[in-house]
């Protein structure tokens, strides 16, 4: 399946900046206590929120129907250093890229 030339897609940093949103909205709710302040303790200094290749958590989220080129999973977490990966995950988020289709959920860490 082809995509219409005219489909506007969210480019990576506004996906980035989504993301984020979402999760600060929601880390008081969905969070432990106990990672809660992991958070605002670390985030400044090792925090990250990055786009990774989609993987097999959304398998049962996703639609059949969903493209999923347009798509975007975003980690964010705490990373050792800015070289490293993230290592201790507090949420993944699933992000339509669609501007028509907006869509997303999170996996919080539990």
């Amino acid at each position: 399946m082809t995509q219409p030339q005219s489909l506007k897609l969210i480019d990576e940093d506004e996906i980035i900046e989504i993301a984020y949103d979402l999760f600060l909205e929601g880390a008081m709710e969905n969070l432990e206590p106990a990672d809660q302040v992991i958070f605002a303790l670390q985030f400044e200094e090792c925090g990250a929120a990055e786009i990774v290749p989609l993987s097999h958590h959304w398998q049962g989220i996703i639609q059949p129907e969903f493209n999923l080129e347009n798509f975007s999973e975003v980690v964010i977490g705490l990373a050792q250093s800015d070289e490293d990966d993230i290592n201790d995950i507090f949420a993944r988020i699933l992000i339509s890229r669609d501007t028509i289709r907006p869509f997303n959920h999170i996996l919080w860490k539990r």
